[in-house]
């Protein structure tokens, strides 16, 4: 389980109307000579601000509300970056890089920076304890306590992540969500929440000779089940690294898999065949591969997206379980991972 920025407590009053979003930044690096430009944007790209280099960027935003704010200084080519979520008005961030990233020294004027930062405390703490049932019922009360603002739909997130194999737990948000309506479907992983909750809970089965995919010759095909036991559906693309790694698992795996009648077959949402061919050749993966086609598509059926996602699915069709990493998949079929 990964640990995952959030909040309870948000509860934050305005006795003035709400204020417009003025983000500085006051930046300390000895290296500063080399920083070409700053980026200041919103998680879902609603606002995209970009400035030359200076110590200090100040960069107005018209919003009015609590949002998550991507911080980004590019230098000869490296890119640092440091996330935020602040509420409206004037707000101070101090930051420097270090080796590796952009780090946020203090901001002011945004208390809302600094709850985020306790809740993430109080989840590692609940996490090291592996008690589910706590962890669960604290990201329950942060979706509740937020859900005037979109920091509801990341605690909202993690809770789908953490229970998509337990229909009972995401009924208990799918009720209180009800009650949010969708006043926050801009937001950005808005999708990968709610529509993928709706689509865990009604979908059950998959009828895979439906869906038109693309095979390794460049051709047209549907898949139809073979003589495997169970089936596990490895959804990705080429831009995503920890499917990039956890295909290294696979492989690895692979021969284990097949003496359990297990096959895996890889669905790539990504549009450019040749890419997708030079990569399976460079890496010899020989598994099923496929690209989707035109809709309607597999991803669009499950509400998937993100990657990568695993469907483990039996001979007859019907999902036994889904996973975000292929060590649960391993995990679910009793399956210890090949030490080579």
């Amino acid at each position: 389980m990964k640990s995952f920025p959030a909040t309870i407590f948000f509860v934050l009053l305005y006795l003035a109307g709400p204020a417009q979003t003025t983000i500085r930044v006051v930046f300390k690096n000895p290296h500063a000579a080399k920083i070409s430009q700053v980026d200041i944007f919103d998680l879902s790209q609603k606002e995209f601000h970009t400035a030359a280099y200076q110590d200090t960027v100040t960069l107005h935003f018209t919003k009015t509300n609590i949002d998550c704010y991507n911080i980004r200084y590019h230098e000869n080519g490296k890119k640092y970056y440091s996330q935020v979520w602040l509420e409206p008005g004037n707000v101070t961030i101090l930051a420097h890089i270090d080796s590796a990233r952009l780090v946020i020294d203090s901001v002011i004027n945004a208390p809302f920076y600094y709850k985020v930062r306790e809740f993430n405390r109080e989840y590692q703490a609940l996490f090291s304890r592996k008690d589910t049932a706590a962890v669960n019922q604290f990201l329950l009360d942060a979706y509740q306590e937020n859900m005037a603002n979109p920091f509801s739909i990341h605690a909202a997130y993690y809770y789908v992540m953490l229970n998509q194999n337990s229909r009972p737990a995401l009924m208990k948000l799918k009720t209180l969500s009800a009650k949010q309506g969708d006043n926050f479907s801009w937001f950005l992983i808005y999708p990968s929440v709610f529509e993928r909750l709706e689509k865990i809970l009604s979908v059950s089965q998959l009828n895979l000779a439906e869906y038109t995919l693309i095979n390794t010759k460049n051709k047209k095909t549907t898949l139809l089940p073979g003589a495997a036991t169970y089936y596990v559906l490895d959804f990705w693309f080429l831009a995503c690294p920890p499917c990039l790694q956890q295909h290294v698992e696979i492989k690895k795996n692979m021969q284990l898999l097949q003496q359990k009648g297990i096959e895996v077959i890889s669905i790539s949402t990504d549009t450019d065949f040749k890419k997708w061919e030079k990569y399976l050749d460079k890496h010899d993966y020989e598994w099923a591969n496929y690209l989707q086609y035109k809709s309607p598509t597999l991803t669009g059926l499950l509400g998937i997206s993100a990657f990568p996602t695993y469907i483990i699915m039996d001979n007859k069709g019907n999902i036994i379980d889904s996973y975000n990493s292929f060590a649960g998949v391993l995990s679910q079929l009793k399956i210890e991972s090949s030490p080579r």
